[in-house]
């Protein structure tokens, strides 16, 4: 992982990393190996870090990580549930990355602190990335910026968000295809994949004859045609139609 005593990244960590405004007061939530946190310490990009995890275990990894880049010291470790072990005022931006979105707005349910425009959530869900953009929405949080990785043959999406905004309710397109990916240059090829999985979950939804999956299928059409739509905007606005 070391270059000249600097730790690298995957393309997915960067890009969150890349996101954290200089100066920021950061909580890693699920830190794992700590790969993040040494790196914004070693990029000089933040002026407080804490690792924290629910597991002792890959807490105990991202300690050894930070001491053999000698940061030990500088980043507190901290075991507990969700934000539980981060006091509001610690914080500027929060970090919720690799987990699924189901889990993400679980911890963002239990710290209400978070849903106030002082705070920068930067969240990396790994799966159900609709229901999260659905449920931050519903909430109040702002979408401030959104950016797509390809990693593991997989795209993934990193948002950018704050809170004291106006509950709304989402489109669907908008929860499948997202919010603020409009320039992105992954989000034709993304849609693309969003539109195959929606349409292979469709076929086989159509084997049976239960009529709840009778109306599944009828949603996957509705998005994916949605999304059909909204690939062809991309594509006009990014140079890249016939």
């Amino acid at each position: 992982m070391a270059k000249d005593g600097q730790i690298a990244l995957s393309g997915r960590l960067r890009t969150i990393g890349g996101m954290v405004p200089q100066g920021s007061r950061v909580a890693d939530i699920g830190a794992d190996h700590g790969y993040l946190p040494i790196w914004l310490m070693q990029q000089g990009r933040v002026s407080f870090v804490a690792a924290c995890d629910v597991n002792r275990a890959p807490l105990e990894h991202a300690r050894r990580s930070a001491a053999q880049y000698g940061l030990e010291e500088a980043i507190p470790f901290r075991l507990g549930d969700g934000l539980s072990c981060i006091l509001p005022e610690e914080v500027d931006t929060v970090i919720i990355a690799g987990m699924g979105g189901e889990t993400i707005a679980a911890i963002l349910n239990a710290a209400p602190w978070t849903n106030r425009p002082q705070y920068r959530l930067l969240l990396q869900p790994m799966t159900k990335q609709p229901l999260l953009r659905a449920w931050l929405a519903e909430h109040g949080y702002r979408f401030l910026e959104e950016r797509l990785v390809y990693e593991n043959h997989t795209y993934f999406p990193v948002m950018a968000v704050t809170g004291g905004g106006t509950p709304r309710v989402l489109s669907a397109a908008a929860q499948w295809g997202g919010v603020l990916l409009d320039r992105d240059p992954l989000q034709g090829a993304a849609l693309s994949e969003t539109i195959r999985h929606l349409r292979c979950a469709a076929e086989g939804l159509e084997q049976s004859a239960a009529p709840e999956n009778k109306r599944k299928v009828a949603e996957h059409r509705t998005v994916m045609e949605a999304l059909q739509r909204m690939k062809e905007d991309w594509e006009h606005d990014n140079g890249q139609g016939n």
